[in-house]
């Protein structure tokens, strides 16, 4: 009896392991100094799915001054099932908490996200605005995706317009 116990607890335990959800930092990069655009050629590991639930693409800026980021997803869906979440996302410190920029859910393709333009004037006096160094493209199932579907991509695309 104490074996079937054993048995069937390595059991839940080996499901329980397989069904977290897993995410993974596809990208991490600092650009170089005049450094605005950046195009990543994403590697066959960088789909979102069943094998992994979260894909983070982040860069630093490596600005001072105050930028404006827009961002491109290029990708490729199998399956039909699964809507996918892609987050434009900023931080100003490195152990700051990420902002939600612009939100895109039930997604299923390529995508273009546009951070809202910030007005600012000469001197940035008054400006309740957070100018953001740290951006990332957040890609994300809700955990529940069928065997079948997954958002492979192809290239993220960054373009930082300093202000």
């Amino acid at each position: 009896m104490k074996r079937l116990i054993l048995f069937l607890g390595l059991i839940l335990l080996g499901a329980m392991v397989f069904a977290q959800s897993t995410a993974r930092t596809a990208l991490q990069r600092t650009l170089p100094k005049g450094v605005t655009y950046l195009k990543y050629s994403c590697a066959a590991a960088d789909t979102a799915g069943t094998g992994q639930d979260t894909l983070y693409f982040e860069i630093m800026s490596n600005k001072n001054c105050p930028l404006n980021c827009n961002a491109r997803v290029e990708a490729t869906r199998t399956g039909t099932s699964e809507d996918y979440e892609i987050r434009l996302q900023g931080k100003v410190f490195e152990n700051d908490s990420w902002t939600s920029l612009v939100d895109s859910t039930a997604q299923t393709a390529s995508l273009s996200l546009y951070h809202p333009d910030v007005q600012v004037d000469k001197a940035q006096a008054g400006s309740t605005n957070s100018f953001y160094r740290y951006f990332r493209i957040l890609i994300g199932t809700d955990g529940t995706c069928g065997a079948a579907d997954k958002l492979t991509i192809n290239y993220v695309i960054f373009k930082l317009y300093e202000r």
